[in-house]
């Protein structure tokens, strides 16, 4: 298939690298002009396998829509897109348009997804391979793969999952697309959920939540991102301890530091948590 990518980070650059090996031919990249994008890998890609790579303010504008007309791709593929989509470019292709969603949609729809299936202390997850409709990520489903999620997983762990079916899951759909014969599966929305972009506010730390959420809050936005906070507290890591003479301690709910073992103690209603890879701001 002659393949237009849209996507803006390194996993992007894998799926195209997937896309290439598959014997597809990418014939475009867009990009965001954007802080968020990662710029050299995506030149890495591109320069590697002389893709033509176009750096635009706006996506949707009617000279991203010429270039994408220009090549007549068989189908545009949106991956780690932070932008929406609009239907003047989604509808270019002759196969319409796909997006590849780090959640098993219809369930955590949305900006947020992989934090939210840590935040909500979920056991699997996974990506799917979705047709970009004007609403967002409501398409027919074209491909989906599951992983499991461990209680000591973090942020990063779930990521480092997610990228390695990143570069199975497309090929896959692209394959079944073109397959004459290929139906969508419809999205079951009795799982339909839906979180936007993480803000401030939901990194921090609320004394009044048990130390379960507390902790899936640490593990969820842990590095590469800005870290769960309670005042001046960051915290990267922790874990729920069963130790009885802490709670006993501790009595009351709070947050005390612990000098000689240099670690921070979070006592909630309901237990115990121990941080000792944490950061004052």
């Amino acid at each position: 298939m002659n393949l237009v990518v849209f996507g803006e980070d390194m996993y992007t650059a894998a799926v195209i690298e997937s896309l290439l090996k598959a014997g597809n031919q990418v014939t475009m990249l867009v990009t965001p002009d954007s802080s968020t994008a990662n710029f050299k890998v995506l030149e890495e890609v591109t320069g590697k396998h002389h893709i033509a790579f176009l750096k635009t303010g706006d996506i949707n504008s009617e000279a991203v829509a010429e270039k994408v007309r220009a090549v007549q791709p068989d189908l545009i593929v949106s991956a780690h897109l932070r932008k929406i989509m609009r239907k003047n470019i989604f509808s270019l292709a002759k196969k319409g348009a796909v997006n590849v969603h780090p959640s098993l949609l219809p369930k955590y729809r949305g900006l947020s997804p992989q934090h939210q299936a840590l935040m909500h202390g979920d056991s699997e997850s996974g990506v799917t391979v979705h047709f970009i409709e004007e609403e967002v990520d409501t398409g027919g489903i074209v491909a989906q793969q599951k992983f499991s999620i461990s209680k000591d997983d973090y942020i990063m762990q779930v990521q480092a999952k997610m990228l390695a079916i990143y570069k199975t899951i497309v090929v896959e759909a692209v394959a079944a697309l073109e397959q004459e014969s290929f139906r969508p599966l419809p999205q079951d929305l009795a799982t339909l959920s839906y979180f936007g972009p993480l803000k401030k506010g939901d990194r921090q730390v609320h004394l009044s939540k048990t130390a379960e959420e507390i902790y899936n809050l640490i593990r969820a936005v842990s590095l590469p991102y800005k870290g769960a906070f309670y005042e001046n507290y960051v915290f990267w890591t922790a874990e729920i301890s069963d130790d009885k003479d802490l709670e006993n301690k501790y009595p009351a709910v709070g947050v005390y530091f612990e000098e000689a073992e240099d670690r921070v103690i979070i006592r909630t209603a309901d237990g115990v948590l121990v941080s000792e890879d944490y950061e004052l701001n």
